[in-house]
């Protein structure tokens, strides 16, 4: 019973020294990082208590160590010990027992004539000289029944423990045909042991766990590291997703901002020229005039004697007007097809998804055709034939978008992924083992190197990453190039967005050689 009371107090002992090394081990870790302060104090009950505690100890430690060195451990040692002798004459004050006015100094065994008494059962221990040995002949006569101690009741719980250990010797005593002196003497001595014992037991069960407590602090330490790091991804997460709507909103207007000054350009462009053309004819028409109007007046003074002259004047004459009106036709010709080519590009370029996008190409690049026949130009004529036919435009319904090719992507890694592990010559147990074996496969990311090593930088998984990578880029012809070096299962599956994205990458491409060829005729 003493023990396991002792047990109680000492698991509660541990608990409260490990929640005291806890908190002031958490809270020396927020004074040295300032950052661990404020989320100390908001979500640790009692944060706030025990960071001013622990600064105020460590601000002040010379001090404190000053009144531990200078402590009288000695004088406090005595106080304890009368504390203690006093609570023990307590006790016998409560069992009837006789309290001593000085420390027992020495342990006597119980007088007879105080052993028991009629009206109140109590015990009375002395501390006069010891009984001298009574005659043979003063023998109480063995007829004559024994007296019997009586056994002791505890007023308060503090003393059970105690008084059931004196229970039992005195029922010892009672159980014996003869008390002896040396039981009466181990009664005393199991009373003035307790004191020993259960300082002994106090000290066994409040032993602090050192190791324990530093457990414990560390995984402490670890809960807040880990709450830091999360809040810290939270708020890197934020961050990343509030730069993304801003790049995309700036992209958004920048876009914008370029279409409006090319259309006020091209607009620009227009006018002046329509402007000097009209200025150039207005010139040439009053030059022509003031042409025959000098010529008339010289044949009327000369009497047409320069007739012949003035007919080779007419024709040269003509054929500028000729040659000028090529120049113009060639010039609205070339705006014309400008215009053309960007509504083609815009088409080719465009995002969003219609039922009617290849019919609109079909249209734009006939349109091209009808414009670029007057200018004779074979490199032009050559580029226009070299457009995809009007079926296959109309059957796939022009170019895909870059959203379209980039989702027609994604619908094909899965695909890629589970046949990128068959064999050679692969039945229908490769197909299986290729698809189970594939989902244990770790995705990749970024651009990895390309190796001479086919099993290193150059697997289908390889060849995935660098093709989100190039299609995230708006690198359209590394990524199908990237598709392209697939072989065998993997490239008859991606076969057919190998044949969508050249499409798209030969359109543009013509599209390019068009637009230098009419800038430099023009």
């Amino acid at each position: 019973m003493i023990r396991s009371t002792f047990k109680t107090v000492g698991v509660l002992t541990k608990v409260s020294a490990a929640t005291a090394a806890v908190y002031a081990t958490a809270s020396a870790t927020a004074l040295i990082y300032e950052p661990l302060q404020e989320p100390f104090q908001e979500y640790v009950p009692g944060g706030e208590w025990a960071l001013d505690k622990t600064d105020y100890v460590w601000t002040h430690r010379a001090q404190i160590a000053h009144d531990i060195a200078s402590f009288d451990y000695k004088g406090y040692y005595n106080e304890q010990v009368e504390q203690i002798e006093s609570n023990i004459n307590k006790v016998k004050e409560l069992v009837g027992m006789e309290v001593d006015d000085e420390p027992i100094k020495k342990k006597i065994p119980v007088k007879a004539s105080t052993a028991s008494r009629d009206d109140n059962n109590y015990i009375v221990l002395s501390n006069s000289d010891p009984i001298p040995a009574v005659p043979t002949t003063e023998i109480v006569d063995k007829n004559i029944k024994k007296a019997q101690i009586p056994l002791l009741k505890a007023s308060g719980k503090d003393a059970e423990p105690l008084v059931k250990a004196i229970n039992k010797l005195i029922s010892d005593i009672n159980e014996s045909s003869e008390v002896s002196s040396s039981q009466i003497t181990q009664l005393e001595d199991a009373i003035k042991s307790f004191k020993p014992i259960a300082v002994k037991e106090v000290k066994k069960e409040t032993s602090i766990d050192n190791n324990a407590i530093d457990k414990l602090a560390e995984e402490k330490m670890q809960i807040l590291k880990e709450s830091f790091e999360s809040e810290k991804t939270a708020v890197i997460k934020e961050l990343t997703e509030t730069v993304e709507a801003t790049k995309k909103s700036l992209e958004s207007k920048h876009k914008a901002i370029i279409e409006n000054e090319k259309n006020s350009i091209e607009q620009t462009i227009h006018l002046e020229y329509e402007n000097k053309l009209k200025q150039k004819e207005l010139e040439l028409l009053k030059t022509f005039n003031d042409s025959i109007n000098e010529k008339i007046e010289t044949e009327r003074n000369g009497k047409l004697s320069n007739l012949k002259a003035l007919n080779d004047r007419i024709k040269t004459i003509e054929q500028m007007e000729n040659d000028l009106s090529k120049v113009a036709l060639s010039y609205t010709t070339f705006k014309e097809i400008r215009i053309c080519l960007s509504k083609i590009n815009s088409l080719i370029v465009s995002n969003s998804s219609s039922d009617i996008r290849g019919e609109s190409l079909v249209k734009e690049i006939s349109n091209l055709k009808k414009l670029s026949e007057p200018l004779d130009n074979k490199l032009i004529n050559t580029t226009i034939e070299s457009f995809p036919s009007t079926n296959e435009l109309l059957l796939n319904g022009g170019v895909l978008t870059q959203s379209q090719i980039l989702s027609r992507w994604e619908l094909l890694i899965p695909q890629l992924r589970s046949v990128s592990l068959l064999p050679e010559n692969p039945g229908i147990l490769g197909y299986i083992s290729s698809s189970l074996a594939s989902k244990l496969l770790w995705s990749k990311s970024g651009v990895p190197i390309k190796t001479k090593d086919e099993f290193i930088g150059n697997d289908v998984e390889s060849v995935i990453a660098r093709v989100n990578d190039y299609l995230q880029k708006n690198k359209l012809d590394d990524a199908v190039e990237e598709v392209t070096s697939l072989k065998g299962v993997p490239r008859e599956i991606a076969n057919d967005w190998i044949v969508d994205a050249r499409r798209k990458l030969e359109i543009q491409f013509l599209l390019d050689i068009l637009s230098t060829e009419v800038n430099v005729s023009a």
